[in-house]
């Protein structure tokens, strides 16, 4: 990193002509000069055109060199100006005080003029060179955030066409059943409140919102007469509309989507249950993913609160207390504790949810 030193401003600080003619023939054919004669100007001259680096003399009336130091120490915008002490005195303590209020060195009266020259343009390229590394910094921070603002919008643009492709998926569902469009809006809202209340991040909420509605994508390789029979399935025709899981699983899978992912959980696990007398693979437990177990309670809860050729709806109360006390065919044991003790929480949202959309 090469370094041009030549333009830099150097601002002497001394209440003594002689001593400022002496630094300003020692320093004016290298860099630019600045003069002050008390503390007073020299804050001034800061002010208005922020020099490279000050020689400032300790023993000043009115204000001395400490005082000025500290002030120009404690300002964001002079803090980083390299401060040089000037003193005759060679007092241990009152370099220690300088040093203590930020100064950079110590140079002594009367001045040896070699030594002058030899600190200053040692600092002087420690400064330019850690402005170069700031600015170097600052571009670097600048183009990482330009290119994180862009990714965010390409995200953006890719959740879109995941969420596109959601919903042409669903829309898939709906030509085999009239109720379907109305159950996925519930059950998107049933899942979003429940992950909600259990304390899951916002990103999992988002998820499984968009996710849940393609949890019985896979009827569509279900054959009509067995998904439109206006009565309760026989054993062999049950056990074919089982097959659903499985398929809605592999029309899902193999795809980066975070959102369809998780449908692909869904999908396959939304009928398993917490006691491992689910399908279609019989786990149990924590081995269910989360928004399989959560879908499951309001896969349930919409099923018992919804009316079928073969069966007649259920009211809010009596669906509450199928799901938190059990009827023989559906029982407490048969889902995630923490899932059903979350849905205890929220049961006047399940409401207002199936209320809005019937």
């Amino acid at each position: 990193m090469s370094l041009d030193i030549s333009q830099s401003l150097v601002l002497i600080v001394d209440d003594t002509p002689a001593n400022i003619k002496l630094l300003v023939a020692t320093l004016e054919e290298d860099y630019r000069i600045g003069i002050a004669k008390d503390g007073v100007k020299a804050l001034q001259f800061v002010e208005e055109n922020k020099p490279d680096l000050i020689l400032l003399d300790i023993m000043m009336p009115e204000m001395d060199g400490f005082e000025v130091c500290s002030r120009l120490k404690a300002n964001p915008k002079t803090k980083d100006i390299p401060i040089m002490l000037i003193s005759a005195l060679l007092d241990v303590y009152e370099k220690t005080k300088g040093f203590k209020l930020g100064a950079v060195d110590y140079i002594t009266k009367p001045f040896e003029i070699l030594e002058v020259q030899a600190r200053v343009r040692t600092h002087l390229e420690h400064k330019l060179y850690h402005d170069k590394l700031e600015r170097l910094v600052e571009n670097r921070t600048l183009s990482l955030q330009n290119a994180m603002q862009e990714l965010d919008k390409a995200n953006s643009m890719i959740k879109a066409g995941y969420r596109e492709a959601i919903f042409m998926l669903t829309l898939a569902s709906e030509f085999k059943d009239e109720d379907t469009g109305n159950h996925i809006k519930r059950v998107s809202l049933y899942t979003k409140e429940l992950a909600d209340v259990i304390g899951m991040n916002a990103e999992f909420i988002d998820t499984i919102y968009h996710a849940s509605p393609m949890h019985d994508i896979g009827k569509v390789a279900i054959p009509d007469n067995i998904i439109m029979k206006p009565a309760e399935l026989d054993v062999e025709e049950w056990e074919k509309m089982k097959t659903h899981t499985v398929a809605g699983a592999k029309i899902l899978e193999g795809s980066n989507s975070p959102y369809l992912q998780m449908a692909m959980d869904i999908a396959r696990s939304h009928h398993e249950r917490w006691d491992g007398t689910g399908y279609p693979n019989g786990l149990k437990g924590e081995e269910i993913p989360l928004a399989a177990r959560i879908m499951n309670l309001a896969d349930q809860y919409d099923a018992l609160r919804s009316k079928r050729p073969y069966k007649s709806a259920l009211d809010h109360e009596t669906v509450i207390k199928i799901l938190t006390e059990g009827d023989g065919r559906t029982m407490p044991e048969h889902f995630d504790p923490v899932v059903l003790g979350s849905f205890r929480k929220c049961l006047d949202k399940f409401r207002a949810i199936i209320e809005e959309y019937k």
